[in-house]
């Protein structure tokens, strides 16, 4: 059986959840048995997500094979549950560099290079060797129906749609908007949309309305002799309490059986018991709750740190709690010349995170969190730049190297606790001075990372650039201090924990454990901090408010 498209395109506005509709039917398809994967075409030029600025664009998505990527594919690897890699993206910067670097090396020998057929067939060499092997592919257009800088893909997926025909179904996301002020429904913005999108020689088969509130039948209907779509290919899309649940809003209208109907694929029973109910346990909300701090460079902004906050949501899952995040602004710590007044940033707080980064933004009020919560005995995570503020807090404070310092914020310290090594560029995948990708690490005996994991070798992602110098480690170690994690042949650092005797749980990886986590298999790091989290909650503490 030749591989079916689905085409995923959003209407009206931006950030109406096309990217969790595309995980949540490849979910559903995944679980009727079919083979599956995902791919995102941004129109952007950039060549990848990797510098773009998290509050406009959200986190930069790490893959297993060091692509670093857009935050949808972070949904794309938590709902549908695969893996992705460089050939799940492609943007506009990634096919003209291809196009303009082949032609610049003689491939085309002269002939005028064009949006088409040179771009719309790289786009559709991108399709069919992701479709090799598999049952379906579902394939999200960035951006909104009608955005200039997206009319190739458009125009691509008008060529495809034209050679394989019944093979390729479009699907429209767009919502149905509610005027609180006069208490009615409009349709007519999504009507534009699917107006726009045929202008562009594409029609859709089915559109999910995304809503938040009931719509009555007679817009639906509206819809549907307006737009051209069948009445039972229009779907309710409605806002929930987490992402998710949108595959069982889905399956409940019957939203797969649509597509295994039009792509007359088997009709196989949905295999979706099991996370139905884990679903349900997580949305029924645990009367239990943890509180957990997370010091960061941004604030409000969750989509900057969204790898994070669902790791920790999945971690809330498997210990049966429920997790609540604040947001602290790291950088507001460095008003305080020393600890005194910093209790307020702590009060009712279970336990902290202080996550990846980069600049020296914020690294002064991120080292004041790690002191204060390694002193305090409140439960810790650090993550990437965690793990090395931490190294930098415990040389100064507990080892006495006053100066202690990474060599990315100052160049000329004499105490290089985190440093730049030679040579690294030999390990790197993708990039001439950051490691990409997954890495193998080996624990150590006896160590809480051992015992969190459960193996001695285990396999988690990276994305920094500078290492913990291992000149000092002697030092931290006769102060309980260790490393319980080194990357396999390399011997670089990768864990390093306090011993149990002296905190309950002070954990620093220079890897990103959130990237790996889901749903139904937490990370075993976001697992403990919770459970110790909750045990750190039972004690009665006072806070000395100096």
């Amino acid at each position: 059986m030749s591989c079916k498209y689905i085409i995923v395109v959003g209407g009206v506005i931006s950030g109406t959840g096309k990217g969790v509709s595309a995980a949540s039917v490849g979910l559903l398809l995944k679980f009727r048995g079919h083979r599956i994967d995902l791919i995102k075409f941004d129109p952007y030029l950039n060549t990848n997500a990797g510098i773009l600025a998290p509050r406009e664009h959200g986190e930069c998505f790490l893959c297993d094979d060091g692509t670093e990527t857009d935050l949808d594919l972070g949904h794309y690897e938590r709902i549908a549950g695969i893996n992705m890699s460089r050939s799940n993206i492609c943007t506009s910067g990634t096919l003209y560099k291809e196009l303009i670097e082949e032609q610049e090396a003689g491939k085309y020998l002269g002939q005028t290079i064009q949006l088409s057929p040179h771009i719309t067939d790289k786009v559709h060499e991108r399709l069919i060797e992701l479709g090799k092997e598999k049952d379906v592919v579902i394939a999200e257009i960035g951006g909104t129906v009608g955005d200039s800088e997206s009319y190739s893909f458009f125009e691509a997926m008008r060529q495809f749609k034209q050679k394989l025909k019944d093979d390729v179904l479009i699907v429209m996301v767009a919502p149905i908007l509610w005027v609180n002020t006069i208490k009615e429904f409009k349709s007519k913005p999504l009507q534009n949309a699917v107006k726009d999108l045929q202008r562009h020689g594409l029609q859709p088969d089915a559109i999910f309305c995304r809503v938040d509130r009931h719509v009555p039948e007679k817009i639906l209907n509206k819809v549907s002799q307006l737009t051209n779509v069948k009445r039972e290919c229009i779907f309710e899309a409605p806002d929930v309490q987490s992402i998710y649940q949108v595959p069982l809003e889905f399956y409940n209208r019957h939203v797969d059986d649509l597509f295994v109907d039009l792509f007359r694929l088997s009709r196989s029973a949905c295999r979706i018991h099991k996370y139905r109910e884990v679903v349900e346990k997580y949305v029924g909300n645990s009367e239990q709750a943890v509180e957990i701090g997370i010091f960061g460079k941004y604030d409000n902004c969750d989509e900057a740190y969204m790898s994070l906050k669902e790791a920790l949501i999945h971690a809330g899952v498997a210990n049966d709690v429920r997790v609540n995040i604040r947001w602290i602004k790291a950088e507001e710590l460095e008003k305080y010349k020393d600890n005194r007044g910093l209790h307020k940033y702590f009060e009712g707080l279970d336990g902290i995170i202080v996550p990846g980064g980069f600049d020296n933004r914020g690294t002064e009020g991120k080292i004041k969190a790690i002191q204060y919560v390694r002193e305090k005995k409140i439960p810790f995570l650090g993550i990437c730049l965690g793990l090395q503020m931490a190294v930098i807090e415990f040389a100064r404070h507990v080892c006495q190297l006053e100066d202690a310092n990474s060599m990315e914020f100052d160049k000329e310290t004499v105490n290089p606790v985190v440093h730049y090594i030679e040579g690294q560029e030999s390990l790197t995948k993708k990039s001439a001075n950051m490691r990409l990708g997954a890495y193998e690490c080996e624990l150590a005996k006896d160590s809480l990372a051992l015992d969190l994991y459960g193996n001695k070798t285990i396999h988690e992602r990276h994305r920094h650039r500078y290492e913990v110098n291992p000149k000092y480690l002697d030092q931290y170690a006769k102060k309980g201090f260790r490393v319980s994690g080194t990357s396999t042949g390399s011997g670089l650092i990768e864990i390093m924990e306090l011993d149990r005797s002296v905190h309950p749980f002070f954990v620093g990886t220079q890897a990103h454990p959130e990237f790996k986590s889901r749903l139904m298999n937490c990370s075993p790091l976001f697992k403990g901090l919770i459970a110790a989290s909750m045990k750190n909650k039972t004690i009665e503490k006072t806070i000395d408010k100096i």
